[in-house]
């Protein structure tokens, strides 16, 4: 990588990390280490992605006709609460999920693979509530290394296998 490459990201970084409201920044640091502490990863990944689940039933989008409706409604909740955008795209086998510029691993002090569990619970229920099929999964892929990006894709579970 690129010496202007790792400048990039470390600007990225400390932008992330200048979003958090200060007056939440160290309760959520404490918050996640506690829950770090007596939860194994995939236990915290777990809750998050229930309390995504529960985050997208008080959001339901409205009903949408297309991808780009469907991502206008999306970025519509996240621009209320600053917490970026969602990129939506059709590959044919799949759906692909780009959340860019997501304040939560940097809030909670965690890495992207943990703190994507609410992302893809939100988008999991939103989806399924848009018409996709109920035996595909939303999964998280891995995406570039970049603070505050996640990325997900909704295919078969075969395809998963």
């Amino acid at each position: 990588m690129s010496e202007m490459s790792e400048d990039h990201l470390e600007l990225l970084r400390t932008l992330a990390l200048e979003r958090i409201s200060p007056q939440w920044a160290d309760f959520l640091g404490l918050m996640s280490e506690a829950l770090g502490n007596q939860l194994e990863p995939a236990e915290y990944r777990q809750l998050l992605s229930d309390l995504g689940r529960g985050f997208a039933a008080r959001n339901p989008l409205p009903p949408c006709t297309g991808l780009e409706e469907l991502s206008t409604a999306m970025n519509s909740v996240w621009k209320r609460m600053q917490w970026g955008f969602v990129e939506l795209s059709d590959q044919r086998s799949q759906l692909e999920v780009a959340h860019r510029a997501c304040p939560l691993p940097a809030a909670l002090q965690l890495d992207a693979e943990i703190a994507g569990g609410f992302l893809e619970g939100v988008y999991a229920v939103w989806l399924v509530a848009a018409g996709a099929p109920e035996e595909l999964e939303l999964v998280q892929v891995e995406g570039p290394e970049l603070p505050m990006f996640m990325a997900f894709s909704l295919m078969s579970r075969a395809q998963i296998a």
